[in-house]
């Protein structure tokens, strides 16, 4: 048993290293890749309670995976210079829903509730190119009440512009 604070150098040949208290590497050394950084790991992490990340969390396989309850039963799963494909995995008649929320407690008249934007901030033209160049939003149309949630769809297309409605629902 050690007690108090102990600094080891080279490698430790342990089966394991428990603490009852804060185990703390303060090196500020950035991760760029899987073998660097401050704190490495050759197996898997498991972490019983909540991970605060301060900065970027990066996912460096392709096809990776992010799971989502107990038997994660909703995925996010990273196509290859495509994009990311949401999936519920359950067998049953249940599609995958994804759902935007406000957190506005007050939705007045005109409020989006949600939008989705399309958009090319990288285009080496600039100017009108990296404008956004399309979107759907769905706004409020009379201010929420218990009796009322009456809203519009709105489809946004660019035309040397930023995105603009065109047509509504």
């Amino acid at each position: 048993d050690v007690s108090g604070t102990s600094t080891l150098a080279g490698a430790v040949a342990s089966g394991a290293i428990t603490s009852s208290g804060i185990i703390k590497t303060d090196d500020a050394t950035e991760a760029t890749s899987t073998t660097d950084g401050s704190l490495q790991t050759d197996g898997g992490l498991s972490v019983a309670k909540d991970a605060v990340i301060g900065d970027d969390l990066k996912l460096k396989s392709d096809s990776a995976v992010l799971g989502f309850g107990a038997d994660s039963d909703v995925t996010l799963t990273h196509v290859a210079d495509t994009g990311v494909n949401l999936k519920s995995t359950a067998t049953s008649a249940s599609p995958a829903i994804l759902v935007l929320q406000t957190g506005d407690t007050d939705i007045a008249t005109n409020d989006v509730l949600g939008a989705i934007n399309f958009h090319a901030p990288d285009e080496a033209n600039g100017g009108d190119a990296v404008l956004v160049a399309g979107g759907i939003e769905v706004i409020a149309n009379y201010d929420f009440s218990t009796t009322m949630n009456q809203t519009k769809m709105v489809f946004k297309t660019g035309n040397s512009e930023v995105a603009t409605e065109k047509m509504s629902l």
